[in-house]
């Protein structure tokens, strides 16, 4: 079950609202953390601001918390849902208790959070124009296209300025969709003096120039730009996809190389359908040890 929860003012419903805490309740905030790896697997000028984004502490969580107001549950509270599910996928998380009751608490750097209670019922509550504003990363409506327009910007400086070590990545990756009698395909990685290429097809394909984001044994791969629309090449499986957006993981396991990504999809001989987001093992031309 699902409730809509605005921070518009209004004092009728704001009155209607102060039992969620109360100054005689107590209320414990606990087990806080930040959560990016959905950004960190969508885009990664939002994986940044989210790394940016200072965790929040139980004092400002109560204030968050205590300022949502019940919205009108209308088409503008509707609205304003699609449009805040689509900014930020970056969070905030928290266990909860008011009193005897105990919550999940997930907030969301677009200034709105989910709320879910022992009998599992979440509320959403969108934080719009409340004086909490400066907690979150942007607010919510038109009226933060620019701001968010110049958080972009200074996250794309910080993506561009970071020159990543990828010597010990260097090598010509190859895989495919794992089924050679429907709907073949063949993708191909290329890492050399610091520059990442990826190619969708058989060779000569599409090139991709590719950001990239080293850690440990991980290395993930995002769009450097758009300019891979102009190729006369197929570009079907990222013609949907913009600057920043990801690509996929190159995964050093057990002496081996394997691929996952959200858009390939791989022939699962069990199932004997295609699947997204699994482990595909790759042959790499270079020595790796």
């Amino acid at each position: 079950m699902f409730l809509i929860i605005s921070c518009r003012e209004n004092k009728k419903i704001s009155i209607s609202q102060q039992n969620l805490i109360s100054e005689n309740q107590d209320t414990i905030i606990e087990n806080v953390s930040k959560n990016c790896k959905e950004a960190q697997e969508r885009n990664i000028y939002d994986y940044y601001l989210c790394r940016d984004w200072k965790i929040l502490d139980p004092a400002q969580i109560k204030k968050i918390v205590k300022s949502g107001e019940l919205g009108d549950g209308g088409e503008s509270d509707a609205r304003m849902l699609h449009y805040a599910s689509a900014e930020f996928p970056i969070w905030i998380e928290s266990d909860m208790t008011i009193g005897k009751h105990k919550y999940k608490l997930k907030i969301n750097g677009g200034s709105y959070f989910y709320l879910t209670n022992d009998k599992n019922i979440t509320s959403l509550y969108f934080c719009k124009k409340n004086k909490w504003r400066s907690f979150f990363i942007s607010g919510i409506g038109v009226e933060d296209d620019e701001l968010y327009e110049k958080l972009k910007v200074n996250s794309w400086d910080k993506v561009k300025s970071t020159k990543p070590d990828l010597k010990e990545w260097e090598g010509n990756y190859n895989f495919d969709n794992g089924n050679f009698e429907q709907s073949y395909r063949s993708y191909h990685v290329k890492i050399e003096s610091n520059i990442c290429i990826f190619y969708q097809g058989d060779l000569p394909a599409c090139e991709i120039e590719c950001i990239s984001d080293n850690y440990g044994n991980e290395l993930n791969l995002y769009i450097k730009s758009d300019e891979f629309k102009k190729s006369q090449y197929d570009i079907s499986l990222v013609e949907s996809l913009s600057e920043g957006d990801y690509l996929l993981k190159i995964i050093k396991k057990n002496h081996k190389i394997f691929i996952q990504s959200p858009l390939i999809k791989y022939w699962n001989n069990k199932s004997n359908t295609f699947e997204k987001n699994i482990e595909i093992e790759a042959q790499i031309d270079s020595k790796f040890e």
